[in-house]
């Protein structure tokens, strides 16, 4: 069990009607700020096909460090290419939301140098992620809005483990409005992580 802060600051840019560009950086600390968890980069460009149907295409970074009672030998590099759709639709008064989201991932492989490690190659990995999300703005104030989500990553093809159900994320939040263009959001998140021996897990 692990007790994480994450911090998220995402951006969108418009180039013109129906594209624009995107872009996220995340700084991910276990045990309530003590730890180093993961810093992750994620640019990507978008189509926009009508206000309910858009298309991404991107390119993340990721840095994970060794942390809680299970962690890895040494800090690990990823560098995955991903395509995405994204579908919204109302239900009443709720925004209702899916992604599809498929990556090519390379992740290092680290190996012991005597009392050190170093990073010898890469392993190339498939997933396949799906989000639902639901999104309510207040009728009182529509500068505040509840949202919640639950996402699946499913790994497949060569080089999958055990843990073909990758992980889960089930999320919590309310967001405020500061203006048109900024939005604060706080919120809580429980996350379940299958390990590739099929047997640890991570909460």
């Amino acid at each position: 069990h692990n007790n994480d802060m994450w911090f998220l600051v995402h951006g969108n840019y418009y180039l013109s009607e129906k594209f624009g560009l995107d872009s996220e950086l995340h700084l991910r600390l276990a045990d309530f700020g003590g730890q180093k968890q993961q810093i992750l980069i994620r640019p990507s460009i978008y189509y926009k096909l009508n206000q309910n149907v858009s298309f991404y295409t991107g390119y993340t970074y990721i840095s994970t460090f060794p942390y809680g009672d299970q962690p890895i030998a040494a800090r690990t590099p990823e560098n995955n290419v991903w395509v995405q759709a994204h579908v919204k639709q109302n239900i009443g008064k709720v925004g209702i939301s899916h992604r599809y989201r498929l990556e090519e991932r390379w992740t290092g492989n680290i190996t012991a140098n005597g009392n050190a490690y170093e990073l010898n190659g890469t392993t190339h990995r498939n997933r396949i992620r799906y989000r639902l999300t639901a999104k309510y703005v207040l009728p009182k104030d529509p500068r505040f809005y509840l949202t919640v989500f639950d996402e699946v990553w499913v790994n497949y093809g060569k080089n999958v483990g055990l843990n073909y159900l990758d992980q889960n994320w089930l999320y919590a939040g309310a967001g405020f409005l500061i203006n048109k263009e900024t939005a604060l959001e706080i919120a809580y998140q429980w996350q379940i992580i299958e390990k590739s021996d099929g047997y640890h897990k991570e909460s």
